[in-house]
């Protein structure tokens, strides 16, 4: 039986993302929002990437309190996912990129841009994936 999974054998990738979980990360879903969504431009803007679409939703009808926000990238995407209110604090970004920018490096200037302003929050996850993956018959 075929599983349609590879062996790993000359496996390549292309792409990188990073996924991050923060806590400690308290405050009103709209201020919070702003700032978070404020920092992942400004984050883009210090790369050679290019931002192609942006949007910021804050979430309080029909919905927990929190806030999503996802930028559409010439390269790929970040986004963040956050529900910040009362005693959650609880923060999730992701940056995916194919092209030569590290989204490590991207994510921890938003990090270290955080720590800033929640000096008490902490990351609990952060990993770099490799994506894209491909067979390298050449053996680049």
């Amino acid at each position: 039986m075929n599983n349609h999974k590879y062996d790993g054998k000359n496996l390549s990738h292309r792409g990188q993302h990073v996924l991050a979980d923060f806590i400690g990360v308290y405050g009103d879903e709209t201020r919070v929002g702003n700032f978070v969504f404020n920092l992942m431009v400004e984050a883009i803007e210090r790369t050679t990437m290019k931002i192609v679409h942006k949007n910021l939703e804050i979430l309080n009808k029909d919905t927990p309190p929190g806030f999503t926000s996802f930028l559409s990238l010439d390269s790929s995407h970040i986004s963040s996912h956050g529900y910040t209110a009362n005693e959650s604090g609880l923060l999730a970004i992701d940056c995916f990129t194919c092209g030569d920018t590290n989204p490590m490096e991207v994510v921890e200037y938003i990090k270290d841009s955080l720590l800033k302003e929640f000096p008490d929050m902490v990351c609990i996850y952060m990993k770099n994936h490799k994506r894209f993956h491909y067979m390298n018959n050449n053996n680049e």
